[in-house]
């Protein structure tokens, strides 16, 4: 890894961080999470066992202590001894190659590993189940810091998300209880060691007993006394995938865009590498269009989601981007009446004198800050459109293949993989920056014991499965 450091003098108003150690490869399943007192971290989903990178953004205004669980007291001392010797030089800015070995907390690598999840896959995840994951793991990586004021902050706010997601994770074990017939070893272990981790943190509380954390516990017991834990489940052999189908628009001229999953985290609307999902809609006076957008699911997105998904027209030939316009979610009779049933995020959004066959509808999160692709052609969009899909087919895999214990369904879900990957790039070429390529998926599934890409064990570690993960392969029943 490089170190990059920067005098405090020279830093933009805070924006450019002071020290930034970063590989230099590049990756597309990568997300950044911010740990609080000026430290971010990056982790890359293709090779979660290290960082991607690491900034501070005020060296001296930041917590040794949370820095040493983050990167290890070594790598610490290198960089405290590198900015030194910038000060010193009286530069404004310095390059540095890092030897120095990361040891970080395995927790704090895990929180950015569900971080980076939470936006990239693409799959019917139960949210309550990840925030609890979210809130059991900061409190594992509180316990790693000193005690002291910083450590109790942590565990606090572990807390306070655990007591948010709370109502929703016993509302599943109330819901599988009452839906299953029994309960797949691997699913029972998960959901074990996050109700094991909320007693923990409810044994903070010291004025009594927490309502909140207290229910997740009453539901666990009644789902320990109603079903029986199996060793192997075998998950069926169907995945639905939605798009809104040209049979559903007939009689009217649609333009199609396809999703960028660089601007807007997944489970939002619904993507298919192979199609275009955004559908465009001329009305009779051909100044404006219809925007059509598959919602992801059957389940009401929440509304601090939901409420702020724009689209923005995008020229194809000059890149301007048109100012945006808030979607509106529709479903039941308001859908059926734009032709779909089931439900969409659309609204009527005006040309502005551009031709209709020379914009791109770009949907996006007001808080994301990637450019928009000026077509669908884009290389970089495409490049991320496919890595989406494999991290969720194969992710998909490993969690039916943990259910089941063996490596039948495993088999069968990659090479489905593998056909759709042969009909979107190169056999021989790396599906996306840090994946694998079709050929070397292929080859996986007829010698797993050969296989050598990293990739192949970024379900391991700190990628292990979520339990939201077991249980969606759990759910489809």
């Amino acid at each position: 890894m490089f170190a990059f450091l920067t005098a405090s003098e020279c830093c933009d108003q805070g924006l450019e961080p002071e020290v930034r150690i970063a590989e230099s490869t590049p990756a597309d399943l990568v997300r950044t999470t911010d740990l609080g007192l000026g430290i971010d971290v990056e982790v890359d989903l293709a090779d979660p066992e290290r960082w991607r990178s690491v900034s501070v953004r005020r060296w001296d205004e930041t917590d040794l202590a949370l820095l040493d669980a983050v990167i290890g007291p070594d790598a610490v001392r290198r960089l405290s001894e590198l900015r030194a010797d910038l000060l010193a030089s009286g530069r404004p800015r310095a390059e540095s190659e890092l030897s120095v070995e990361f040891t970080p907390a395995r927790p704090w690598r895990r929180i950015a590993v569900i971080d980076a999840l939470d936006w990239w896959l693409q799959l019917p995840l139960d949210q309550a189940l990840l925030d609890a994951e979210r809130a059991v793991v900061r409190a594992q990586a509180a316990r790693s810091l000193p005690a002291g004021q910083l450590r109790r902050d942590r565990t606090d706010q572990a807390l306070v998300l655990a007591r948010r997601s709370a109502d929703g994770f016993a509302n599943y074990l109330t819901e599988l209880t009452e839906s299953a017939s029994s309960l797949p070893r691997a699913l029972f272990s998960g959901l074990l060691r996050l109700v094991n981790g909320y007693a923990v943190l409810g044994r903070r509380v010291v004025d009594g007993p927490d309502e909140e954390l207290e229910a997740v516990a009453y539901a666990w017991q009644s789902l320990k006394a109603a079903l029986p834990v199996v060793g192997t489940f075998k998950p069926p052999d169907r995945s639905v995938t939605y798009q809104l189908g040209a049979k559903s628009l007939v009689g009217q001229v649609a333009l199609t865009s396809s999703v960028d999953p660089r601007q807007l985290r997944a489970r939002i609307v619904d993507t298919d590498v192979r199609a275009q999902e955004i559908r465009m809609l001329m009305s009779r006076e051909g100044s404006a269009v219809r925007v059509i957008v598959p919602a992801f699911g059957s389940r009401r997105q929440p509304a601090v989601l939901a409420d702020r998904l724009m689209v923005r027209l995008v020229d194809t030939r000059s890149g301007a981007a048109h100012e945006p316009v808030l979607l509106t979610l529709r479903s039941g009779p308001e859908a059926e009446r734009l032709g779909v049933r089931t439900p969409v995020f659309t609204e009527v959004v005006p040309l502005r004198g551009a031709p209709v066959e020379y914009v791109r509808a770009d949907v996006f999160d007001p808080a994301s800050e990637a450019t928009p692709a000026q077509t669908d052609t884009d290389i970089a969009l495409l490049r991320q459109r496919r890595a989406q899909f494999v991290l969720g087919e194969w992710r998909r895999a490993a969690a039916e293949a943990r259910l089941s214990r063996g490596v039948t369904v495993r088999k069968r879900r990659l090479a489905r993989l593998v056909d759709v990957l042969m009909q979107t790039g190169d056999s021989d070429q790396p599906a996306f920056f840090g994946g694998p390529t079709p050929a070397e998926l292929a080859q996986l599934i007829e010698h797993p014991d050969d296989a050598v890409h990293r990739w192949f064990t970024s379900t391991d570690g700190a990628g292990e499965l979520l339990v939201a993960e077991l249980a969606a392969a759990h759910a489809n029943r």
